[in-house]
């Protein structure tokens, strides 16, 4: 009965290790030292609102073959065992309060264990060091834990845990494609209740958020909310107690968090009738999305989708405000490798979920983008598939006119 409470399935648990130690073996590391609760849960399942804790650090080793072992307090092991199929289970604490088996005092003495006891002849562990990844704890106790080791060599590891996490399972697909979904409409029937001169930025985003709790939402990332003329220049601001009006659009980006699984939605609402010139900005900043979609498919390098994405708006009449790149990869992060820009370095691959976006922002050409006094751009979710591309949501409307 105890499996019900596993975060995953075990050929999944299974999956994702095997995921890891290919790149592993890819790029000479012999054991990967992961920190962040998201890598952490990839490779363990090991959820818990414990991580939250800044003071309590919990760390998973991955070897070259087996299983991964997790070292942190004794009070969580339970919660290990309920979550996580690893048998290598290693804990630290206080020995006078007596509370049950400790394998050493502190992680530093714990590394030292598990490295003799799993893998002893390790030469090098691979950190999550590079752009995309961080460490999660003080970086005191890492360079403590890399003084006890001066036989071993720390290197950067963030390649190898990003390739392996690039491509998505079908378990993680449906998971991934659950959250868009109830995302995308918790979105759009909350703009179904907006009221200009009535409802605040606030009211959409607590809309927003109460109808992805009661879809299962377990987590929120973010609740963006722009609106109004003061604030269309600013790009993830939260929302405020300002009322919408009249005449006004309504950028929301949300994302939330299923099972460890984000989504990452934009959507524009205009309160009124919008005229001919921002309609046309509107599509096109939802054009350049559906442009991007048509293009992915397997062999493409991710480069090349964001220069079809940005060129559907450079050969517009809007070509000057262009702005930023065309999205990234999504997961267990709402923002995950590869980025689509033009100096990345993969390509696509079946089983790959981005969040593709752009937009158009319209702005003073000579005060710069601190003068932007219009926003319109469009993101949704998209799986590389065998053949193509299929979207996960949307795609989403230009513009949402709220009849006022």
């Amino acid at each position: 009965m105890k499996n019900q409470y596993k975060s995953y399935p075990l050929e999944e648990f299974r999956r994702h290790n095997e995921s890891l130690q290919k790149e592993m073996a890819r790029a000479g590391i012999d054991m990967l030292m992961l920190s962040t609760p998201e890598n952490i849960y990839y490779s363990t399942g090991y959820r818990s609102w414990y991580t939250s804790s800044l003071f309590r650090p919990v760390y998973v080793l991955v070897p070259r073959e087996g299983d991964p072992a997790i070292i942190l307090r004794l009070l969580e092991k339970t919660t290990v065992h309920f979550t996580s199929w690893t048998e290598r289970v290693y804990c630290w604490g206080t020995s006078s309060r007596n509370l049950g088996q400790l394998e050493g005092k502190d992680p530093i003495e714990l590394l030292t264990t598990v490295l003799l006891e799993i893998q002893p002849d390790t030469r090098t562990i691979g950190l999550e060091a590079g752009d995309g990844q961080q460490h999660f704890w003080s970086l005191s106790l890492l360079n403590s834990m890399i003084k006890s080791l001066p036989g071993i060599e720390f290197v950067d590891g963030a390649l190898a845990i990003q390739r392996a996490r690039m491509i998505k399972t079908a378990w993680e697909i449906e998971k991934i494609r659950y959250v868009c979904g109830i995302t995308e409409e918790a979105i759009l029937e909350t703009g179904k209740t907006i009221r200009a001169g009535v409802t605040t930025e606030k009211d959409i985003s607590t809309g927003i958020a109460r109808r992805m709790a009661e879809k299962g939402a377990d987590k929120i990332s973010y609740l963006t909310v722009t609106s109004g003329v003061d604030k269309y220049c600013t790009f993830n601001s939260y929302a405020t107690d300002r009322v919408v009006q009249k005449g006004e659009y309504v950028l929301v980006d949300i994302s939330c968090h299923i099972d460890g699984y984000a989504s990452d939605l934009t959507r524009v609402f205009y309160l009124g009738e919008i005229s001919p010139l921002e309609r046309e900005m509107a599509e096109v900043a939802s054009g350049c999305v559906v442009a991007a979609k048509e293009a992915m498919k397997p062999g493409v390098p991710v480069s090349e989708i964001n220069r079809i994405c940005e060129g559907f708006i450079r050969n517009s009449r809007f070509r000057d405000y262009l702005l930023h790149s065309s999205g990234h990869s999504i997961g267990l992060n709402v923002v995950e490798y590869p980025i689509i820009s033009d100096d990345a370095t993969e390509v696509l691959q079946p089983g790959m979920v981005f969040a593709v976006e752009n937009g158009v922002y319209p702005y003073d050409l000579d005060k710069g983008v601190e003068s932007i006094y219009l926003s319109f751009r469009m993101e949704d979710e998209v799986l590389v598939t065998e053949s193509g591309a299929e979207w996960i949501t949307g795609p989403g409307e230009p513009v949402i006119e709220i009849p006022c």
